[in-house]
């Protein structure tokens, strides 16, 4: 838990969020399915078990202080079975995750999406009684990444759920699910921390060496900030992709087909990876849209150097292309052709493209 979040849960910079789900808590009006959005690294997974903790393990008799079921014992064997993921009644649903299915195996077949066989074993346990707790808790991590077969079959469960049963979706992009499915969960949104904020918690830690270059990397994203802590990989993947990413808005026709046929080829060996960096191109094409429409915003300076070559018309331009592309592959398109069309639409940018390596394969970080 970060010493620096305000809130009894330790989940930095979502006050609003748990304040709202310990009322829910103390009134008993606790809803049966929640919908947890944000960005990556936003915290929606840690809200999620600090909820499940507190619903399993509130402090009711601790030596932590006084009692209050809206706050979670962590010091529990119960509490920390749930930070592991190991606790039976609390299940996680995730790309390449377990099925009834003896003939499946979702880690080694390249899964991109949640299949419609979890989403069955789903609704099989939620039918059974609960077998060490008060109810059983699901977090389907991440939602956006359901099938569309597995989204529908999710509604059931959605629409009559076993009373002591709780769902809890996570997020990226709330707007990839069904509007059914949305419209039957209470929607929790995450919001990144301001600069300032986030600066003062890095700058707390001893372990970080540089807080401002983090935060600003960051972008209010505590959880974020300690991944790139941790893997210093990650933030050579980051800057890898980002360099990639400006030297394909220069380069030529060719350049760009020559590029989306390597690419293809690598999302048939390495998904994780190429979705990953995509996902990477989404976050610097949005940096360079808003420095492009708002000069005073808080973006990288790269960011905010690209945006002198390009206008917010051509950066919306690039970040759909991106999204598109990163859909049709989800959708099991072609993925050269997939690509091949995100490279069309890119726009084509002036000045010079920034020094780095031509990308052959997807970084990955491991």
């Amino acid at each position: 838990m970060p010493p620096e979040a305000t809130n009894p849960w330790g989940v930095f910079g979502q006050d609003g969020a748990v304040e709202a789900l310990r009322r829910a808590i103390a009134s008993g009006s606790l809803a049966h399915a929640y919908l947890i959005t944000g960005p990556d690294g936003i915290g929606k997974g840690t809200l999620a078990h600090r909820l499940a903790q507190t619903l399993i393990s509130p402090r009711i008799g601790s030596e932590q202080g006084a009692d209050d079921p809206t706050i979670p014992d962590l010091t529990t064997r119960v509490a920390r079975q749930i930070e592991a993921d190991e606790m039976p009644d609390i299940e996680r649903i995730a790309l390449g995750g377990v099925c009834d299915e003896s003939n499946h195996d979702h880690e080694k077949d390249n899964s991109t999406r949640i299949r419609i066989c979890q989403v069955r074993r789903l609704e099989r346990v939620a039918s059974l009684a609960p077998f060490a707790s008060p109810r059983r808790i699901f977090i389907i991590d991440t939602a956006d990444q359901l099938q569309t077969e597995a989204s529908h079959a999710l509604l059931k469960t959605l629409e009559e759920p076993p009373g002591e049963v709780l769902i809890l979706l996570l997020a990226t992009d709330p707007d990839a699910l069904l509007p059914t499915i949305r419209s039957r969960c209470q929607e929790i949104p995450l919001r990144p921390a301001p600069y300032s904020d986030l600066l003062a918690a890095l700058e707390a830690d001893e372990e970080v060496a540089e807080p401002q270059t983090l935060a600003r990397l960051a972008h209010g994203r505590y959880g974020l900030a300690m991944r790139m802590k941790q893997d210093p990989t990650f933030a050579v993947l980051r800057e890898t992709a980002t360099t990639e990413a400006r030297r394909l808005a220069r380069a030529s026709r060719n350049e760009r087909f020559d590029f989306a046929e390597r690419f293809g080829s690598a999302w048939y060996r390495e998904r994780a990876s190429v979705l990953q960096t995509i996902d990477l191109w989404r976050e610097w094409w949005r940096d360079v849209l808003v420095a492009a429409a708002d000069a005073a915003a808080d973006v990288s300076p790269e960011a905010r150097a690209e945006a002198t070559h390009c206008t917010p018309a051509d950066a919306l331009r690039a970040l759909r292309a991106v999204q598109t592309a990163r859909e049709h592959l989800l959708a099991n398109t072609h993925a050269q052709l997939a690509l091949e069309v995100m490279m069309m639409d890119l726009p084509v940018l002036s000045g010079t493209a920034p020094a780095g390596r031509e990308a052959r394969e997807p970084v990955t970080a491991e």
